[in-house]
């Protein structure tokens, strides 16, 4: 029963991610742009009247597209050779999963790991690639538990 609602919640959770980043990313932003759109036409061109009989709506639009578009992409473009690094070294700086990851590595590469150590490193990784339908990366070795690090069989 335990192990039902620890699948139930963890489906749920998932469910929860999907709406919010269907939410923020796509939906608002759509409707967040649109809304900016039409405040700016109301506010900026038809509180003018020289503007305001002069330029419709449709018009602001395909002006507008045209202006702010390609603004939009230069700082987008600097943002992004600017700012990732910034922002990818903060998120680094706190994904224990990564900080794990990479000192079990560097442990391995010293021959410095336990045979319990190895053994759990690769079943949370099979496990995440069983999870995410990507077994053909999964390791094709015969048996892990029976082979010491120099690849010598155990008794």
């Amino acid at each position: 029963m335990l192990k039902y609602l620890k699948i139930n919640q963890r489906f749920v959770r998932r469910r929860w991610l999907d709406f919010r980043n269907g939410h923020s990313i796509y939906l608002i932003f759509l409707l967040t742009f649109t809304n900016f759109i039409l405040i700016t036409y109301n506010f900026a061109i038809k509180q003018i009247p020289i503007l305001g009989d002069a330029i419709s709506l449709p018009l602001f639009i395909v002006l507008f597209a045209l202006f702010y578009i390609p603004v939009s992409m230069l700082i987008g473009y600097w943002h992004r050779k600017h700012q990732y690094s910034v922002e990818n070294e903060a998120l680094i700086n706190q994904n224990w999963v990564w900080a794990w990851i990479m000192q079990y590595q560097i442990r391995l590469i010293k021959n410095k790991t336990t045979k319990k150590e190895d053994e759990f490193v690769i079943n949370y990784l099979n496990d995440i690639l069983k999870r995410t339908n990507k077994t053909e990366l999964m390791a094709k070795d015969e048996d892990t538990s029976t082979k010491s690090k120099s690849g010598e069989k155990l008794d």
